[in-house]
């Protein structure tokens, strides 16, 4: 078999479960025949090839895991994979296109060689965070160790670790990035093979380790002694630890003190939703990263909308330059309006009791606790949170939100509902704990 049919051949089978492990919607849009095609499949390489570059991007930056665990578990070797436009040559992304992501290979996780210190948009939200970053990644190790960011979904927590990365990585000094699910499986596979002594090598030798979402060991009690020791091994040799969560160290109640008094050791340094005009000139540094010069207008505009996180505002400027890419029609402000009055991912769920469950998750309640009737605060408060955000995104009638939660009447969730509202406003903790519900549920719907 030639290396062309080779490549047609694993594509259309990775194809066959690529479809059962990501929702029909994305399947159709990205990846379906004619949109996507294996081209090629020689030294290790798979070449699939897009109907345009707008595809190619989206598979590189935001499918590229879910395609690569499918191949790895198909072939049972690591393999590398290519996306290239239709037309162009065999090993060559197409010229002056930027929005072919570019990927450097690491442990665990690829780091994107666009996600730098330079491409970063600073503003009051992250001076902190960005400062913290660019001195751990200039001087490893010898301020601010541990370094550990957090922030809701989607404000830059994982571009500032691919740029610390991208330093480190031109140093050539050895580090590893990865997730904590990663680690933890990592650690637990080490377990039960009986090499655990090689994992203890493998992670005290480098000299850096930059973990990703550490509230993952919550409530697991075994990898947070592996973790506990790895950490302390490599903080007493003076190598740099850069962690990130989703909450502030206070939020990370299942994690044992030990940990959280030596994060706290550290320095902790958060962001926050950027204002207007930060959000204004990431939209600016984006659109100029692609070439494709909007009018002030239009950014404002975009910049204006109400959004859950910087991703989603991100997303909703990818569709006006897409717009432009696949048409060579320069938007206006109509158009732009017209393009992004549409349902947002967030208003589209298919379960009302799949999105109870999220919240009940996130608070480590049960279902049975968050639909009761107890009025602790403990489970009262995550139910008002659940209300508030079946009302607001989902748009469900408050008498059918109130036969969710055991029969309660209408006035009963809209008193729910105005709570969080007028909580909101003045709770930092609870505006954190809505974006990254609504976060959340919203990269699920994706």
């Amino acid at each position: 078999m030639d290396t062309s049919a080779k490549g047609n051949e694993i594509w259309n089978t990775a194809l066959g479960e690529i479809e059962t492990k990501v929702n029909k919607p994305i399947f159709q849009t990205w990846f379906k025949y004619p949109k996507t095609k294996g081209k090629d499949f020689s030294d290790n390489v798979l070449i699939v090839e897009t109907e345009n570059g707008f595809v190619s991007n989206y598979l590189e930056s935001r499918m590229y895991s879910v395609i690569s665990d499918v191949l790895q578990n198909q072939i049972k070797k690591e393999i590398e994979i290519k996306f290239v436009v239709n037309g162009a040559e065999k090993n060559v992304l197409p010229k002056n296109t930027n929005e072919i992501v570019s990927f450097k290979k690491s442990e665990g996780i690829k780091i994107n060689s666009d996600y730098t210190f330079e491409n970063f948009v600073l503003g009051p939200s992250n001076e902190l965070a960005h400062a913290a970053s660019l001195s751990v990644s200039d001087k490893p190790g010898k301020a601010y160790n541990p370094l550990m960011i957090y922030s809701e979904v989607g404000l830059g927590k994982t571009h500032l670790l691919h740029a610390i990365a991208n330093k480190l990585n031109n140093k050539n000094l050895n580090f590893y990035y990865l997730t904590c699910e990663d680690f933890t499986n990592e650690y637990i596979k080490s377990i039960r093979t009986n090499s655990t002594e090689k994992f203890r090598e493998k992670y005290r030798n480098i000299d850096a380790l930059l973990l990703d979402d550490i509230q993952f060991l919550m409530g697991k009690e075994q990898t947070q002694e592996g973790f506990f020791h790895t950490f302390n091994a490599l903080h007493l040799s003076g190598r740099q630890i850069v962690i990130t969560s989703d909450r502030p160290i206070s939020g990370l109640k299942l994690l044992e003190d030990r940990i959280t008094s030596r994060l706290s050791g550290g320095l902790v340094a958060d962001i926050q939703f950027p204002d207007f005009e930060t959000r204004l000139d990431i939209l600016k540094k984006k659109s100029l990263i692609k070439k494709i010069n909007l009018s002030e207008e239009i950014l404002s505009y975009i910049a204006n909308k109400v959004y859950h996180n910087v991703r989603e505002m991100e997303g909703a400027l990818n569709k006006v330059l897409a717009l432009f890419e696949l048409t060579g029609k320069k938007p206006d402000l109509e158009v732009a309006e017209e393009l992004l009055d549409t349902p947002e991912v967030s208003e589209i769920f298919s379960d009302p009791d799949e999105i109870i469950q999220q919240v009940a998750n996130y608070y480590q309640i049960k279902l049975e606790d968050i639909k009761g009737k107890s009025r602790e605060q403990k489970f009262a408060i995550p139910r008002q949170v659940a209300m508030f955000i079946l009302r607001e995104d989902s748009k469900i009638n408050l008498n059918s939100i109130g036969k969710l939660f055991g029969g309660r009447d209408h006035s009963t969730v809209l008193h729910a509902i105005r709570r969080i509202q007028t909580d909101a406003a003045t709770n930092q903790n609870l505006r954190r704990d809505l974006l990254s519900l609504r976060s959340s549920i919203i990269n699920k719907g994706e």
